[in-house]
């Protein structure tokens, strides 16, 4: 059985995982499930390891026969995560955080059965994991502890446990971390720097990042053939995405990231700048520059048809960053991705609808990106608070009509009258 229409229920936590899928007669049925994940992100990445689970318990799967009684909790969750792999049904850099989950897993729960786990075993191992001698953040910790609950829900099918031990274990509480936007002023240095600089592919990418709200895997990803300078339109079609020290070429993870996103006017230029220069190397080296060759190249890779390092921008950020003094609105020296933050901060709060800024940044949905931004622009807090004073000030004015209404006061003082 194939669970054909999945997503996430919720804008916030707890999620709910819905999985809908048909039967032999072409009639729908659904299920669902709570998620553990802590934001919309992890939410995706559970809802996919929950499909696979009941596509695989659909499929009549047997238990194991061959899974020995005695196994450790560290080798059936090797064993899970191998098979996850082999599936190829998640991401490489997913499969690569739940090997770092399990080697968590090992500092607490090494030699432990299987079928010998409890939930004081699950509990004094994520204890001590955010303990001070090991001091993991929740958010680590609480991915961890999701993937161990699957795993036990595995083993459950496979005759191991007969109830999931972590099932009453409540995951660590993470808390929300706001966008840590370019404030205006320092959003104009960085736009001015850029106008002034030379016209570089690092440059080219932060001045994307600022204008359209792409992510950095998706504009090292970005080729001419994604560019359409006529109807000034850039598409998304495709991100490069890291694997510990290599990177590969990857297609967006939901439908809602294949988009397409306006092209501002001060884009065009350094765009169309970018494009001449490598034509015009690319016939100096004696290559193809036809205008279906040229399709093929990245943006900002070389003309041999090589993509930009994900590695080099993120290094060349964080020194460009810090050589100008850039601070976020959450103090911090803000990240590259930051630079997505600013964008839809500014969107929003220059009158963006947000349904819009939604659809360009390529979420799921409004009310995320509304969750996110809609309060992380400091100056669009105070223009709130002061419309709020000047409203909450206004003294009635019984000359202009309507009803005044009279309060009794507290001892010692006169009657209120407020304008009804």
């Amino acid at each position: 059985m194939l669970y054909t229409n999945c997503f996430v229920r919720g804008d916030v936590p707890p999620y709910r995982g819905i999985f809908k899928y048909k039967d032999g007669d072409g009639r729908w049925h659904q299920t669902s499930r709570t998620l553990e994940a802590a934001n919309m992100r992890d939410a995706k990445r559970e809802l996919a390891e929950v499909r696979a689970t009941l596509e695989r318990r659909a499929g009549g799967r047997k238990p194991r026969t061959s899974m020995r009684p005695d196994i450790t909790v560290i080798d059936y969750m090797s064993h899970y995560v191998d098979t996850l792999e082999t599936s190829r049904s998640v991401e490489r850099t997913t499969i690569r955080g739940y090997r770092c989950d399990v080697g968590y897993a090992d500092e607490g729960l090494c030699g432990i059965a299987m079928r010998d786990l409890t939930t004081e075993d699950v509990q004094a191992w994520e204890a001590d994991l955010m303990g001070p001698e090991r001091g993991l953040s929740p958010k680590t910790v609480r991915k961890a502890h999701v993937l161990l609950k699957t795993v036990c829900e595995e083993a459950i099918e496979d005759g191991l446990l007969d109830r999931n031990p972590v099932a009453r274990v409540r995951a660590p509480k993470v808390a929300r971390t706001m966008p840590n936007a370019l404030p205006d002023d320092q959003r104009r240095t960085l736009l001015a720097y850029l106008e002034a600089a030379a016209d570089t592919p690092f440059n080219l990418a932060v001045t994307i990042a600022l204008m359209t709200g792409m992510r950095q895997g998706e504009i090292c990803a970005l080729r001419w053939g994604d560019v359409d300078f006529d109807a000034r339109t850039v598409w998304v079609r495709r991100a490069i995405a890291r694997d510990g020290g290599r990177t590969y070429v990857k297609e967006p993870k939901t439908a809602s990231g294949r988009r397409d996103v306006p092209m501002a006017e001060a884009l065009v230029g350094p765009l169309r700048h970018r494009y001449r220069e490598m034509r015009a190397e690319r016939l100096e080296a004696d290559l193809d520059d036809s205008r279906e060759r040229m399709a093929q190249l990245y943006v900002l890779g070389d003309v041999r048809g090589g993509y930009a390092s994900v590695f080099t921008v993120w290094k060349q950020w964080n020194a460009l960053a810090s050589s100008m003094g850039l601070v976020g609105t959450q103090g911090r020296v803000p990240s590259f991705h930051d630079l997505r933050h600013t964008f839809a901060t500014f969107a929003i709060a220059e009158g963006v609808d947000v349904k819009t800024v939604s659809s360009i940044l390529g979420h799921a949905n409004a009310s995320m990106t509304l969750d996110i931004y809609a309060s992380a622009d400091p100056a669009s807090k105070r223009a709130a608070a002061k419309t709020i004073d000047d409203v909450m000030s206004r003294r009635p004015d019984p000359d202009k009509g309507g009803t005044v209404l009279l309060f009794p006061g507290v001892a010692g003082e006169p009657g209120r009258r407020r304008q009804g």
